[in-house]
């Protein structure tokens, strides 16, 4: 979207205090407007943590942006990022975001620092250059630094994307994939990034006790990643019941309100603990393991093997004339069910 056709701060403030609400705010801010933000530090990182489901300790923090407005409004990323995000402030915004993120780390033992980063910031030229300026300006070490990109982001550029990610890598630098579980890519196809770890999107977390489908995907991407040796992380975890069940398949952290709320730096230190005490339930949730015949397991574990998708793999189902034990064509959720009850693909 254009600036031609933006909507002044004024505007935004406006819609702010009717019934709306900040949170509905979807307009436009003009270039000008969020570099001024960024002149007079409104421009602010809050910080979740992340935790180790063995024994709850906190390993890192996630850096979120938020805009301060004058009124006390506070914007997320999504009410203002997408009208900018192919636009030359988008390089500032992602230089800022790292230089802060990478110095209020430093005061902070050892825990890492996860960077959310566009899918412009992942496949241009410069964008080695400036991580490695931030860690040098600041003196984190490069191990205490994991950026967080989206499947999307890879497939724009995949030859860039990957000489940048390893350039990357080869300065100890994390590579998450986030909101895995919404595209369309296996994870043995992924396993040619140099990734260190997944982490599941937080809508499928959400379903947990509520979709046996959304469970077996949560299953089958934890399974998955193992096979190949990444590390998962579990977003929007909100209740015990959801820690317990992921604890129950292995997965080694999360992150969500149930842990804590994002928070400013200076409310952090290295002796902050999660505001979660209790221990979950002893029972995790669990789900029903369908019943399928040996001739579509061996299918499945062939396409698996190959590096097809979820979706690939129940399309390849449905074009044989296979059908699930119920008789429904299979989908990407069904398929999810079965991958977690069969020996992993080699």
């Amino acid at each position: 979207m254009s600036d031609q056709n933006s909507t002044a701060l004024g505007d935004v403030v406006a819609s702010h205090e009717s019934a709306l609400g900040a949170r509905d705010i979807h307009a436009v801010k003009p270039q000008r407007e969020i570099r001024e933000a960024l002149n007079d530090s409104r421009l602010v990182l809050h910080y979740q943590p992340i935790l180790r489901l063995d024994n709850f300790a906190i390993t890192g923090v996630e850096a979120l942006l938020r805009w301060d407005l004058p009124d006390g409004v506070s914007l997320t990323p999504d009410d203002f990022l997408p009208s900018v995000s192919q636009t030359p402030i988008m390089r500032e915004i992602t230089r800022h975001v790292l230089r802060t993120a990478c110095s209020e780390a430093v005061h902070w033992s050892d825990w890492t620092v996860s960077v959310n980063v566009a899918a412009s910031d992942v496949v241009h030229p410069a964008f080695v250059d400036e991580v490695t300026t931030a860690l040098e300006a600041t003196h984190l070490p490069p191990n205490r630094l994991a950026l967080e990109l989206t499947e999307q982001s890879v497939l724009l550029d995949v030859t860039q994307a990957i000489t940048n990610l390893e350039r990357l890598r080869s300065l100890g630098v994390g590579i998450s994939l986030d909101d895995f579980g919404t595209g369309y890519s296996s994870l043995l196809y992924l396993r040619a990034l140099p990734i260190t770890q997944v982490k599941i999107d937080q809508l499928f977390i959400q379903a947990l006790g509520k979709s046996e489908d959304d469970a077996a995907i949560v299953e089958s991407v934890v399974r998955l990643a193992h096979t190949i040796n990444l590390d998962v992380t579990a977003e929007g975890v909100e209740t015990p019941e959801q820690v317990a069940f992921l604890q129950s398949i292995g997965c080694g952290d999360a992150q969500g309100y149930l842990f804590g709320r994002p928070r400013p730096a200076t409310s952090l230190s290295s002796t902050t603990t999660s505001d979660w005490v209790g221990p979950p339930p002893r029972k995790a949730i669990r789900r029903r393991r369908p019943e399928t015949d040996a001739s579509t397991l061996t299918k499945v574990r062939a396409l698996l093997a190959e590096g097809a998708s979820l979706h690939t793999v129940a399309a390849a189902l449905n074009k044989s004339g296979a059908t699930t034990h119920l008789g429904a064509r299979w989908s990407a959720r069904s398929v999810a069910r079965i991958v977690a009850d069969i020996p992993d693909p080699t």
